[in-house]
């Protein structure tokens, strides 16, 4: 059996998701543990990473729908 060689290719919005999925999982997981944490200097820590993700994905949710109007504009 023969395999090909094949060119996968990412476009904007794909890459877009890619991060927004991945920072999803990423507050998911900062929430779990700061719900379990105990100590108080790391439910701090855990809390501004929260603020960061949710921050990121924010960005990453204007840029998809700045890349989805493009992409109309376009088409």
């Amino acid at each position: 059996m023969k395999l090909e060689k094949r060119e996968i290719t990412l476009n904007e919005a794909d890459s877009l998701k890619d991060v927004y999925y991945l920072e999803k999982t990423l507050l998911r997981e900062y929430s779990a543990r700061l719900a379990l944490a105990k100590c108080q200097e790391t439910k701090h820590e855990l809390s501004t990473l929260v603020k960061q993700v949710t921050a990121d994905m924010e960005s990453v949710e204007r840029l998809m729908k700045k890349s989805a109007q493009n992409n109309a504009l376009i088409g």
